[in-house]
């Protein structure tokens, strides 16, 4: 039943057309007059404007041009509000409706599409009004059980009309807009498992499920970008089927991506979807999508899309991610101490966790984050953790800071003569004290703001990114079971 709810909501999807002579949409919208209208069309999640055309006095509208439209679901757009939809897959299209309710009044003149379209939208409509009925009559306290049996074969009967509708349409219209639509967002029917293990029955369900989710899915029309269904299936599928874990969308994007046209609109679409959204994700370690995606799409010869400079742009910051990654040994420093005395070699620090963290005394939210970083420390120091806190200046006010706020971390620094002075920039390195990936630490770890704390294990293995005290303590102790000690005032 919530299955059925979901799939109604989604409103449509289509198909290209090519026309020799391009396009006309006449509309007669009772109600409206003396005013202006847009045409809209679906790329992927977003809307845009199409075309423009002037209602006259009595209602009538036409959207034309000598150029065929690209197949798809569009939208007539009055006052900034979507009026209703309908599906460009033929050369003329006409269709009457009025102001009182633009769609359940919507009459298809000529277009067989928009009259299957329609035709389909109107019988889902009714069996969900009926479906919801019967849902409530079936939550009422007062239906007895009896009564509660006859509803579930209602709905089971609901169902059915609404598979056979489905299945008659597509069957007589093999060819038609609707049936691709239909086909593009079918789901999955589960089979009846032997399965008595409630658990195994829901990794066999889900397994299935996963399995066949784009079974009817037709990757090499590129009409379906011009519509809704693409986006959420897509969506759906990697936020929420496939495990969340890079390795798991990495592998499951590469199998998307091999179905596709590689100079298709739809490629074009899933390559920048999956490098944007993975590249946004607030789950930690999803920006080793980004750099999968970057390194093996964002190519001169594959993003057919994307200028040189931008191609360039991508790669470089794949490349700068990538030492950074989930995963990956942490790139090494070797930075002076509050003694102005000792280079401390961050990789030979002997410690189960070494907590590295970038800050600066200047910062706001530094000032309020490394206190509490210094009071949480004090509660699992003795459980064999480091904290290797890094910051840009080897001054006073840094070494004050520490003090105030009883930061007993090995706290190193940039030493200031090396912003003055390139001699000592050589002599450092040269002398073999540290290095150029250590005093410029902000490019190699990428540092644009701070606070940032990443986890290290014991062999400079970064296990977590990203962090602030919170959810350090979170990874403490729901992952290596590190529990924080009752400290008692010093």
């Amino acid at each position: 039943m919530k299955k059925l709810l979901v799939t109604l909501l989604i409103s449509a999807i289509s198909f290209s057309v090519s026309a020799a002579d391009g396009y006309k949409i006449k509309l007669k919208i009772k109600g409206l007059k003396d005013t202006t209208c847009y045409l809209g069309n679906y790329f992927g999640n977003k809307q845009y404007y199409k075309d423009t055309a002037y209602v006259d006095q009595n209602g009538v509208c036409v959207f034309d041009g000598k150029e065929a439209l690209s197949g798809g679901i569009y939208t007539i757009i009055f006052n900034n509000t979507m009026l209703f939809e309908l599906v460009v897959n033929e050369p003329y299209i006409e269709i009457e409706t009025d102001t009182a309710n633009y769609v359940k009044n919507l009459v298809v003149k000529k277009s067989v599409e928009n009259k299957l379209f329609y035709d389909h939208l109107f019988f889902i409509t009714s069996k969900q009004k009926e479906m919801k009925d019967l849902q409530m009559k079936y939550e009422n306290e007062s239906t007895s059980e009896s009564d509660k049996e006859k509803i579930k074969s209602e709905i089971s009967k609901l169902n059915e009309d609404i598979r056979q509708f489905r299945y008659n349409l597509m069957e007589q219209n093999p060819n038609a807009f609707v049936t691709v639509l239909l086909n593009a967002m079918k789901e999955p029917e589960l089979p009846e498992f032997d399965e008595k293990n409630d658990s195994i029955l829901r990794i066999k369900q889900y397994e299935y499920m996963k399995t066949h989710y784009w079974d009817d899915f037709n990757f090499k029309d590129d009409r379906l970008i011009r519509t809704p269904v693409y986006h959420n299936k897509l969506d759906r599928y990697l936020n929420k089927m496939v495990l969340q874990r890079p390795d798991s969308i990495n592998k499951e994007a590469d199998w998307i991506i091999q179905q596709l046209d590689k100079n298709s609109e739809l490629f074009k679409y899933t390559v920048h979807y999956i490098t944007n959204t993975f590249e946004k994700s607030k789950i930690m370690g999803m920006d080793a999508v980004f750099v999968h995606m970057a390194k093996n799409y964002y190519t001169h010869e594959l993003a057919f899309w994307v200028d040189s400079a931008q191609v360039e742009k991508i790669q470089d910051r794949a490349k700068t991610l990538d030492p950074l990654l989930v995963g990956k040994t942490a790139p090494n420093l070797k930075l002076l101490d509050t003694a102005h005395v000792n280079w401390v070699n961050m990789h030979k620090l002997e410690a189960e966790f070494v907590v590295l963290v970038f800050w600066d005394p200047e910062c706001g939210h530094c000032k309020k984050e490394m206190p509490k970083l210094a009071q949480y420390y004090e509660t699992i120091k003795d459980q064999d953790v480091l904290v290797y806190a890094v910051s840009s200046d080897h001054n006073e006010a840094w070494k004050k800071f520490i003090r105030d706020n009883k930061m007993d971390f090995i706290n190193v620094a940039v030493p200031q003569e090396v912003y003055k002075d390139q001699q000592k920039v050589n002599e450092y390195v040269l002398g073999g004290l540290t290095d150029l990936a250590s005093l410029n630490y902000s490019a190699t770890y990428d540092i644009y703001s701070t606070p940032q704390v990443y986890l290290l294990d014991k062999d400079k293995t970064i296990v977590g990114k990203k962090l602030d005290t919170d959810l350090l303590k979170q990874v403490f102790e729901n992952q290596f079971n590190i529990k924080g000690k009752e400290v008692k005032d010093k």
